[in-house]
């Protein structure tokens, strides 16, 4: 069998150590082999995105089914083509698909630069359900008056293109550590999904995850599809936390709107605010 180590074959002595097995049992294969690392974030890339091996070649048409088959078939189909479109597909770094580091994503910073994070989402390509901004937090219970660590993330969703009956997208994960205790990091929040909400009519859900995982996505080491998925009408959502009682009967810590607004008026965001929803 291949894995006993001693194998019992006549017609070569009557025993022969099978290294495969040998290596297995003795943990020398600590690391994977670099060329194989490629071919196995190419496979998990698009099965963290939600598609199947047997769909990929709707996205990749130079791949086929026989070169999916294994690992070993899939390799040689790896080109540098290959491996950029699939990298443009999913907006991740080249140089993770190539597996000469650990960061998926670019990282991308929006903190007191809040015209930063509006131009991007601009220019996204929306959606078909229309909530292109999520939002991830350890918990939803988010509390001004809590002085713990109440760390957030923001995630921006774009569509790239249509898929049979669904839709590929892909993530821009925000690096910032946002912190709902620290009064600087929630009013910009606030501020940001004020506008948001006003301009495209969408919530901003709150994604409850794991402490682990919502450090790996904002270190851009996760990708977060998998963290994103369930209902996107959660409650509370985030933008509950910026408008006031007239506006929503679900609205919270309205005693910082004066502070939201006045923070929307000293950034001149309400013309970013307008753009995004025309």
């Amino acid at each position: 069998m291949d894995d006993d180590i001693i194998e019992i074959k006549p017609t070569l002595g009557p025993f022969t150590v099978n290294i495969r097995a040998l290596v297995r049992r003795l943990g020398i294969q600590g690391k994977s082999d670099p060329v194989v690392l490629v071919a196995e974030r190419f496979l998990r890339l698009f099965l963290e995105h939600g598609i199947p091996k047997a769909q990929i070649p709707r996205l990749i048409p130079q791949l086929t089914l026989e070169k999916l088959r294994t690992t070993e078939s899939l390799l040689p189909a790896l080109s540098t083509q290959v491996l950029e479109s699939a990298a443009t597909i999913f907006g991740v770094r080249l140089s993770w698909l190539e597996g000469a580091d650990d960061r998926i994503y670019e990282r991308l910073s929006c903190y007191k630069q809040p015209q930063i994070f509006f131009d991007l989402l601009t220019a996204l390509n929306i959606p078909l359900n229309g909530f292109a901004v999520r939002a991830l937090a350890t918990t939803k219970a988010l509390d001004c008056r809590n002085d713990r660590t109440q760390q957030l993330a923001l995630v921006l969703v774009e569509k790239v293109q249509d898929f049979g009956s669904e839709e590929i997208v892909r993530y821009h994960v925000y690096g910032d550590a946002w912190d709902w205790s620290h009064p600087p990091c929630r009013i910009q929040l606030k501020a940001m999904v004020r506008l948001i909400f006003q301009t495209s009519h969408r919530p901003v859900p709150i994604h409850q995850v794991k402490p682990a995982i919502l450090q790996a996505i904002i270190e851009g080491k996760c990708v977060p599809h998998a963290a994103l998925q369930g209902c996107l009408l959660t409650s509370p959502s985030l933008e509950d936390f910026a408008l006031s009682r007239e506006e929503s009967v679900q609205a919270k810590e309205t005693d910082e709107l004066p502070a939201v607004l006045d923070y929307i008026c000293e950034h001149d965001l309400s013309q970013a605010g307008r753009q995004q929803g025309a």
